[in-house]
């Protein structure tokens, strides 16, 4: 069904057909003051184009099924194409005018292009260069997408009125009405069945309705009394698309395909003595877009439908099919091919799977080369036209509409200046206006970003939220066996990042819980270190920070990893607690941590001051903006720090830690609310009436408290958020 309305999209409308409706005043404009208006050198122009669409199907589909890792996937002709085949169609025809000789020059130029197509895909997978393609402005590609959508639904509306684009439309409004109403409905029935997320319910929706149009159309001629003849005198059809003639029987019908002239036209039109070498040349800036072009889709295809499929295939060996394919149509004069995913998708859901299922299918479509068009001379124009004008949209609403807010500025405002220009004056100046925009975005954003890596420091002057690690990991991070950390929030692949950087560890941060916001599962593919090895992928970066030091300090002692301090009592029950004053002496060697260069005994005195208390789930230490009257040690158990009335923000409190001591001190305010999440939570509490004692007549006690106040500012200071996304800077 896909073939009928692009095929007889691939030549110009004012190249008219030798069985046009009579009556039908058609030209066309190349939008460069050419006009077309001539008459197509073969009978059935319209059966030609379905078998070339389908003949590079079948080859697509066949060489896929040999030579592509995928055991489900579908080919198609590349349809994006037709404007580029209609340009080559106006250069041609300006040349040689309309005979058979500018059809021959033509048809070698279609051949060439896929030949040229399927040796950059043979010699970017050959020499495992795919990742290349991905260096490709992603806006270019967005901008020429929107410009042949706006291609593709005004050749819809050409095909539908048989007629040009222009005031003769008005004339032909009825033809037009028609597939305006078909698109409304299926506009209206796309958004009734899409869910909260804006994602369609019923993926076969539009497959379906495009079904049923044909037999709508002939229940809406039958109930309003008209009859078919009536219909396509009207213009309401195609006119005979084959000239398949027979007895009437059954098996004429089936045989009259195999020896009718037009079934084999496709094989027998170039004829190299005939073809204006000056048109080729002409021809070689459009030739350079249609290869350019098509070497941008199968690069997004293939890593999404492999997901998609759950099948681990290799890109190059991809590219590598899609180079023989696109070969071997081009020998033949063919179209340009590839692995469609819209039908892949369909296909694999469908239960499609192996080489016999694709066999079936490169079967199906070999008979429908043969019996396509005969079948198609009963199908109304309106189904192309509203296949055709569907298509278009959406092909426009993905590049201008769908891009908003994906690209900046001045990336935007180059989509749109590619879809204008692709619209008004054609594929060459498109091209031209394409290279304009990269090079003008690249030296702007090249200014403008300097380098992708913000900057670098040294675990000696940045630190994460793990403050409580042991003396022994804290000398690991102190001294000069660290080196530069270099941490890149850069979405590449790891293989690439290794070797640009020299690291043995790479880690990225995508910013969200949800991981990198992309249809592929980048996090699941890029988090593969083992030993500290590899690619990491962390939530943020502080998260990002903590792996970092955990890699840098298993490079001197694995074993100081593991807290045998805070690891006891990390588990909910408490079990590893079997006294109070084992409980106690725990605390005293959480405290001592915080005091380098002390004598335990000056700990244990400083620790006398303070007092226990247990705390159950959901309770609350203090409310934000209370007053400051006591400063607590976490020995087991978790808390949660919250800034109410701002962002809530929250910040999680780990076991060893020293909470309220800066507020104590200072006779401030809290700055934040802090909640209790596990029951039977110990905190070891100095209170403001202990802290005046302590002040009075025990200097060298206050003086431990003042050491702790400025150890843990001088870590919030340096911690990673405060120099480049949020604030971690204010005490709890």
């Amino acid at each position: 069904m896909v073939g009928i309305p692009f095929g007889v999209s691939y030549f110009p409308v004012g190249w008219k057909s030798s069985t046009f409706a009579a009556g039908d005043d058609i030209s066309t404009s190349d939008g460069g003051g050419f006009v077309m208006d001539g008459t197509f050198p073969i009978p059935h122009k319209e059966a030609l184009g379905i078998r070339m669409f389908l003949f590079s199907t079948i080859i697509g589909q066949l060489t896929m099924t040999y030579a592509s890792n995928f055991r489900n996937c579908i080919a198609l002709q590349m349809v994006e194409n037709v404007p580029f085949c209609q340009s080559l169609s106006y250069i041609v025809i300006s040349h040689q005018g309309y005979g058979r000789e500018a059809l021959s020059t033509l048809f070698f130029l279609f051949g060439l292009a896929s030949v040229i197509v399927g040796a950059v895909f043979y010699t970017l997978g050959r020499f495992e260069l795919g990742k290349v393609l991905y260096f490709f402005p992603a806006h270019v590609l967005v901008g020429c997408i929107g410009g042949i959508g706006v291609f593709i639904a005004k050749t819809g509306l050409e095909v539908t009125a048989n007629a040009s684009f222009g005031m003769v439309f008005f004339e032909k409004m009825p033809l037009l009405l028609v597939v305006f109403g078909f698109e409304a409905g299926l506009r209206v029935l796309n958004h009734l069945t899409k869910d909260s997320t804006g994602t369609s319910r019923y993926p076969l929706l539009s497959p379906i309705y495009f079904c049923l149009i044909t037999p709508v159309f002939y229940l809406g001629i039958w109930a309003s009394g008209i009859s078919v003849e009536t219909a396509f005198t009207e213009g309401y059809f195609f006119p005979p698309l084959d000239d398949s003639s027979g007895d009437g029987s059954v098996i004429s019908f089936f045989l009259s395909p195999l020896w009718s002239e037009s079934t084999w036209d496709i094989f027998r039109i170039v004829d190299f003595s005939t073809i204006s070498w000056a048109a080729v040349t002409e021809s070689i800036p459009t030739m350079v877009a249609l290869v350019l072009f098509s070497l941008i889709h199968v690069p997004i295809n293939i890593p999404v439908f492999a997901v998609s499929s759950d099948v681990d295939v290799e890109i190059n060996a991809e590219l590598v099919a899609h180079g023989y394919s696109n070969g071997i149509v081009g020998l033949f004069g063919g179209l340009q091919n590839y692995m469609a995913y819209t039908q892949s998708i369909i296909y694999y859901k469908s239960g499609g799977n192996g080489r016999a299922s694709s066999l079936a299918v490169a079967g199906l479509t070999s008979v429908l080369f043969f019996f396509g068009p005969s079948v198609a001379s009963y199908m109304p124009r309106c189904m192309a036209g509203t296949l055709l004008l569907h298509c278009g949209i959406d092909l426009f609403l993905e590049g201008v509409y769908d891009s908003y807010g994906k690209y900046d500025y001045l990336e935007y405002a180059g989509i749109w200046a590619i879809t204008v220009v692709m619209t008004t004056f054609g594929m060459e100046a498109a091209l031209l206006m394409g290279a304009v925009s990269a090079l003008l975005t690249y030296a702007i954003q090249s200014v403008t970003y300097l380098s992708p890596v913000r900057g670098s420091m040294t675990a000696a002057t940045l630190r994460s939220s793990e403050w409580n690690r042991s003396p022994e990991a804290f000398n690991v991070l102190d001294s000069d066996v660290t080196g530069r950390v270099k941490i890149e929030a850069i979405i590449k692949l790891r293989d690439q990042l290794s070797h640009q950087l020299g690291t043995k560890l790479v880690i990225f941060v995508p910013g969200s819980a949800s991981g990198f916001p992309c249809e592929i599962n980048i996090s699941e593919q890029l988090n593969t270190a083992r030993n500290f090895s590899g690619s990491h992928v962390c939530e943020d970066m502080d998260q990002a920070l903590i792996y970092a030091e955990d890699a840098l300090i298993a490079t001197v002692n694995k074993n100081l990893l593991y807290d045998s301090i805070k690891g006891s009592f990390l588990s909910n029950d408490q079990k590893d607690i079997i006294s109070i004053e084992d409980e106690k002496s725990h605390a005293i060697e959480l405290l001592f941590r915080k005091c380098p260069g002390e004598s335990r005994q000056v700990v244990e005195k400083f620790l006398s001051y303070f007092t226990r208390e247990t705390y159950n789930k959901g309770d609350v230490l203090w409310k934000q903006g209370t007053k400051s009257d006591s400063a607590k040690l976490l020995v087991s158990g978790d808390l949660i720090s919250k800034l109410e009335y701002e962002a809530e923000t929250t910040e999680t409190i780990s076991i060893g830690s020293v909470i309220g001591e800066s507020g104590l001190v200072q006779g401030s305010n809290r700055n934040s609310t802090v909640y209790v999440l596990l029951d039977n939570t110990i905190l070891y509490s100095l209170s403001s009436e202990a802290w005046e004692i302590m002040k009075k007549d025990d200097l060298q006690s206050a003086q431990l408290l003042y050491s702790i106040v400025v150890r843990y500012l001088t870590l919030r200071v340096q911690h990673v958020s405060n120099r480049i996304f949020e604030t971690r800077c204010l005490p709890i």
